[in-house]
């Protein structure tokens, strides 16, 4: 079990729960984006669970943060998160409802996800326990989530039929 003085600063723990926190509320508002405009069934389906489930992880960060002592917690995603939005919403207007495109979408807003969890864990010693459990599970669902999508997107099932 690690000393007290090998914990990482509350500053530090508040911090990196801050922006786990706008990554998945970015995670949140993309997939409940992709599934608004999601033609395929399935997809809506897929899209909105793992809108629910960024849910469910911002919850969870929260509640970590009012542990250790935040009392302003954001209701605002990432910098990052909010261009891939936007870019999210220009892609599907510029796409008419492409599935493909919300897919290929997706899979980039899970990479960014994804590198956000891994940073998260670089310094994993140093965390409280609680702290490290919560992070760990969360990477392991978006990793899930990234490979779902992306096997969708690499499926081929979803592309628009090419004009002759």
């Amino acid at each position: 079990m690690n000393s007290n003085q090998d914990i990482k600063p509350i500053e530090d723990i508040l911090s990196l729960l801050h922006n786990l926190i706008g990554v998945s509320r970015d995670g949140e508002e993309g997939f409940k984006q992709a599934a608004e405009h999601a033609r395929a069934e399935k997809l809506k389906q897929v899209f909105a669970n793992y809108s629910h489930q960024r849910h469910d992880f911002v919850t969870q960060l929260q509640e970590l943060e009012r542990r250790f002592g935040e009392t302003d917690v954001d209701e605002k995603g990432s910098a990052t998160g909010g261009l891939h939005r936007a870019w999210i919403g220009l892609r599907t207007a510029l796409t008419s409802n492409d599935d493909q495109a919300l897919l290929e979408e997706a899979e980039r807003g899970e990479d960014a996800a994804k590198a956000a969890f891994e940073d998260a864990q670089r310094d994993f010693a140093e965390l409280p326990v609680d702290v490290r459990s919560a992070i760990a599970a969360q990477s392991a669902q978006v990793r899930q989530a990234h490979d779902e999508v992306k096997k969708l997107r690499d499926s081929g099932l979803y592309k628009l039929p090419q004009a002759s």
